[in-house]
């Protein structure tokens, strides 16, 4: 065996340690491979901290090894190698101990398909296998990767790689998919010429992929998914045209088991992230991960007693329901049925990017932190994500301070917080190289490990903070204040032997009233800051009242992380003579409402709604001490909706506990406004003179367009505003969050009371508004739905995030897609006269947020008939102007 210091970084479990000592050091594999791996003992995984990368991505440590000759590797496109590899990441250990992670997620290091002409599109990514025995030539050897397992063991840190158990590279395919028979599983199927570059094969049984009439072999012979509804489809079809592997063939089995066992044995991983997980079986995930065989076994045979399998089961849910989590559930199963320990946390990471970026209610976050903890057996081992390589950036969608507050919930609540490479220096693009001559959208040929960057200083204070009290890591949660009538305060405590910790958020662009906060604690009781965001005067100190209580004003996007002490200190609770006349114990309104009550003669009062003190009304008492003021209703969303009342006393710094009420406005059924544009940019043609063409790709209706639109509707009530689109076809192929996909809408709002801020390009669409200039820019496609002001804007850039963003629903039946613009996001006018709207649509790319190219030759995925530089506008409505 060879010899090395590494072997054994930490104590080993006894059981393991006996088990190599009897092996001489070797497995018990039928190959009796060496184990020469660097092998340590698990970790308490909720006290990790992970940092994600993309090998390809991240760092060149070796640029002898980026390009290997076959046209694979081009820095310039999004598409190809950029040369980061396993050395590139050893070299950056410090930088990513120095951020506070514990733990390195790296993706597939296997050797991958190089180039796929039938996709346009490279596997640099590491997700497109053609050999899972075998490191990729981009990224190493099996030294350089032992090497990174052993630097990152001797930092007391922990390796995990990403594996794919679903698919491989594309090595076949389907001409005519949409005349696919199951009964005639080989009809249309064609393997692919020139899919693997010269000299190179796939090995047994991954080779075995000549069609079978009977449906047996090493795959599934069937074409793409084109329903992601089809249960059938979803674990036999193809995923993006992918060679489908039959994890029900013993030799699939075999094979699988025996290249990912290797990877613990030979290098010395400590957990497996594991893609795709919901696109196979229960029965093999049980049987990969605990048969006698298995995963497990393999790592208990080197010391790694809490081996982590944590997969991805990309399900989002909506708002105060658990779709998401309970497909999620099913994929760990229960009793003699184990399957993975744990699954990443998509409905969480969902619903931060509505609350946080999209400035929708906090009380969705309330909600599914609660069912978080109810419904997971170990929510402590949910991974817990802002980013990743798969869906746009969160910066794409929202402002730093917007990131800041989602990064302290991040690492404040339960679960183990996953930093994706490039959120720490405040990058935009998904996928770009972190290293200089590495890819980048914007061009740019910079080094982005700045270890003074404004971001980075603070993921870094949190993870010490959250390393260094365990109560962070192990403790309980309760949210104590959420907003239901949209963004504002959110508050919640984390408590843990003789810790307690309160954390205060206000998500608005408002100041906000934190009114009654109730501490649970005795009179006095002292919390110390220990870290802020945006909000460089905040307290030092907090000390409950005599109701154990705590008031205060929150500035817009102030948060705020406090322990609490054994300290008490002095505090004055005024004293309040403000009372209520009426009884608004569950009322519902449904119109402005008048609200009267007493108070001491002549006092200066504020109704506060909803916590914003930014619009709270100011009114006196009489000389008899008797006041009134109106609640309006033009600000406030449609449909039921649970909103908050203060009667404030600015001078006093404290009014009364808020006051619970419903609001129930309704859309009227009759639209303000209809407009016809039927029979344009339908049958597969579009683009301002009607040459355009869409994307060869089959989930592309070509005949019924999913981008043309048929009829508009636009629906007011106050200072809201609803678009109804009834659209020519209407898809959920790809399961978007928003339930539509291959359309996306670029919406540009010209508002008259911001005239002067106006701009005339439409960013990214490489055009000009018809007529006048727009103020803020509505982005919405199955994965996102944005806002942006005009700050900054140019042709390149959308501008400035703003919040809210538009409440985006579907009735798929009726092809109709529904975008309510509520009045705050509108900037709450007093009158809707003269607000245009100008809607037009393309299709966006989900992972990136970017829009499809245009090109003159047809491809997969840009559409053609057109120059690069001109108007991406597939379809578009005549400029709606409103009146009121």
């Amino acid at each position: 065996m060879k010899s090395t210091k590494h072997f054994y970084a930490k104590p080993m479990g006894a059981l393991a340690v006996a088990v190599a000592l009897a092996l001489g050091g070797c497995n018990s594999d039928d190959e009796t491979t060496v184990v020469n791996g660097s092998h340590v003992s698990s970790p308490e995984w909720q006290d990790q901290i992970i940092y994600f990368l993309m090998i390809d991505r991240f760092n060149d440590g070796d640029v002898s090894n980026s390009d290997q000759g076959q046209g694979e590797f081009d820095p310039t496109s999004e598409k190809k190698f950029s040369g980061g590899d396993l050395l590139g990441v050893s070299d950056k250990l410090d930088y990513i101990q120095e951020l506070g992670a514990s733990s390195v997620w790296i993706t597939p290091p296997v050797a991958n398909q190089w180039w796929d002409n039938e996709q346009d599109y490279g596997g640099y990514h590491g997700y497109w296998a053609r050999d899972l025995q075998q490191v990729d030539e981009h990224f190493g050897d099996m030294t350089s990767y032992r090497n990174l397992a052993r630097d990152i063991h001797d930092r007391n840190m922990y390796l995990i790689q990403d594996i794919v158990a679903n698919h491989v590279g594309n090595y076949f395919t389907y001409d005519q998919p949409w005349e696919y028979d199951s009964s005639l599983p080989c009809a249309g199927f064609r393997l692919i010429s020139d899919a693997l570059a010269p000299g190179q094969s796939l090995p047994y049984p991954l080779n075995q992929n000549a069609c079978r009439e009977d449906g047996s072999g090493s795959y599934h012979w069937t074409p793409s998914i084109s329903d992601h509804n089809d249960p059938l489809q979803e674990k036999t079809w193809q995923l993006s045209d992918l060679d489908d592997l039959n994890t029900t063939d013993p030799e699939v089995i075999a094979y699988l088991k025996q290249s990912y066992r290797k990877w613990i044995r030979e290098v010395g991983v400590d957990a497996f992230r594991i893609d795709t997980v919901k696109f196979v079986d229960h029965p093999f995930w049980h049987d990969f991960l605990h048969a006698d065989d298995g995963i497990m076994a393999q790592a208990e045979q080197t010391g790694r007693e809490q081996f982590l399998t944590f997969g991805e089961v990309f399900e989002s849910s909506t708002a105060y329901n658990t779709e998401g989590e309970q497909k999620m559930l099913t994929y760990l199963g229960e009793g003699d049925n184990q399957q993975l320990a744990s699954v990443l946390n998509f409905p969480l990471q969902t619903t931060m990017t509505r609350v946080f970026a999209g400035g929708q209610a906090t009380d969705y976050l309330r909600f599914r932190l609660e069912k978080m903890m109810e419904l997971f057996p170990n929510p402590y081992l949910l991974p817990n994500f802002i980013d990743n390589h798969d869906m746009p950036r969160f910066l794409s969608q929202a402002s730093t301070a917007d990131l800041k507050q989602a990064l302290m919930t991040l690492l404040t609540v339960p679960g183990i917080p996953v930093i994706y490479q490039g959120t720490e220096q405040a990058m935009v693009a998904s996928r770009d190289a972190m290293f200089e001559g590495g890819y980048r959208e914007d061009g740019e040929q910079t080094d982005a490990f700045d270890q003074n960057s404004e971001m980075y200083k603070f993921i870094q204070q949190l993870a010490q903070l959250r390393r260094n009290n365990p109560v962070l890591t192990r403790g309980d949660i309760e949210v104590i204040a959420s907003d239901k009538a949209g963004a504002g305060v959110f508050s919640f405590v984390r408590k843990y032997a003789d810790q307690e910790v309160l954390v205060l958020m206000n998500t608005a662009t408002v100041p906000m009233l934190l009114n009654h906060l109730n501490l649970q604690q005795p009179e006095g009781t002292v919390f110390e800051q220990q870290i802020q965001a945006n909000w460089p005067q905040a307290p030092g100190a907090l000390v409950s009242d005599a109701n154990g209580e705590l008031s205060l004003s929150l500035p817009a996007k102030a948060a705020v992380v406090y322990f609490k002490t054994n300290n008490m200190a002095p505090v004055d609770t005024p004293e309040l003579s403000i009372s209520l006349s009426d009884d608004w114990n569950q009322r519902t309104i449904t119109q402005d409402t008048l609200i009267s009550g007493s108070a001491e003669p002549n006092q200066h009062l504020q109704l506060v709604v909803d916590g914003n003190l930014a619009k709270a009304t100011a009114f006196q008492a009489d000389d008899s001490g008797q006041w009134s003021v109106t609640l309006s209703t033009r600000h406030f969303a449609i449909g039921e909706q649970q909103h908050r009342f203060a009667i404030y006393s600015p001078e006093q710094a404290a009014g009364l506990a808020d006051v619970h009420f419903t609001s129930n406005l309704a859309w009227s059924q009759t639209a303000d406004l209809v407009i016809d544009d039927s029979g344009d940019a339908q049958q597969g043609a579009g683009g301002p003179n009607g040459v355009y063409s869409l994307p060869s790709d089959p989930s592309f209706d070509q005949v019924n367009s999913q981008l043309a639109i048929e009829q508009a509707e636009v629906y007011t009530v106050g200072s809201n505003v609803r678009l109804k689109l009834t659209m020519n076809n209407l898809t959920d192929t790809w399961l978007p969050p928003n339930g539509f996909d291959h359309v996306g809408f670029t919406i540009f709002i010209d508002l008259p009371e911001q005239a002067d801020s106006g701009e005339t390009v439409l960013p990214k669409l490489s055009a000009s508004m018809p007529s006048g200039t727009w103020n803020l820019n509505a982005v919405i496609f199955g994965w996102q739905n944005s806002i942006y002001n005009s700050e900054g804007a140019n042709a390149t850039t959308w501008g400035e995030a703003v919040t809210p963003a538009p409440q985006v629903s579907v009735d798929k039946q009726q092809r109709a897609i529904y975008m309510d613009f509520a009045s705050d996001t509108l900037g709450r006018p007093e009158s809707l006269d003269g607000i245009r709207f100008y809607v037009t649509t393309w299709d966006l790319d989900g992972l990136s947020a970017t829009y499809r190219p245009l090109a003159v030759d047809a491809g997969p995925w840009n559409f053609s008939g057109g120059a690069a530089d001109e108007a991406k506008i597939w379809d578009e409505l005549p400029i709606i102007t409103l009146s009121e």
